[in-house]
């Protein structure tokens, strides 16, 4: 293992940006842009610590609701639909090749909406469900990135 993670440095960084560097910044746009910096770093340190889990989750449901899908879009949807959710590697993966995996899977996502224009069917609520648990997983580094000094 590498120390420090990359956690940790990240959260050095935040340290000694806020505790040094930004207290010094006497322009107030400049001190505001530092709290901006701040904001965006403590974001990407939650987000180094959690997308790849998160991805690898969100892939999962997203795959899996896709395949039941399967059965109410157009025969050529279905194709590319089995193509996309066969892609499916039980180890570790990546993270370059969980976001390119969640890219085509999302692609697929858009154009079954697109397919299904009835937006009162069981299917929209479905999709609707997925979506709201896909935000969810994403809500900590965007939560986590307003917890300290904002503008």
């Amino acid at each position: 293992m590498m120390y420090p993670t990359a956690e940790d440095s990240l959260a050095a960084i935040i340290e000694t940006f806020e505790r040094v560097i930004a207290p010094l910044v006497d322009d107030e746009y400049g001190s505001s842009l530092c709290l901006t910096v701040g904001q965006m770093l403590r974001s990407v340190r939650t987000r180094v610590a959690l997308e790849g889990q998160v991805l690898d989750q969100d892939n999962h449901d997203l795959r899996t609701l896709l395949t039941e899908l399967r059965s109410e879009v157009p025969a050529s949807l279905a194709t590319d639909i089995d193509a996309t959710t066969a892609r499916r590697a039980d180890q570790y993966r990546p993270l370059e090749e969980l976001q390119a995996d969640a890219a085509d899977l999302r692609r697929v996502l858009e154009v079954c909406i697109s397919a299904i224009p009835d937006r009162t069917c069981d299917t929209r609520a479905k999709i609707r469900e997925y979506l709201t648990r896909h935000l969810e997983r994403q809500q900590p580094w965007l939560i986590n990135a307003f917890t300290g000094p904002r503008r």
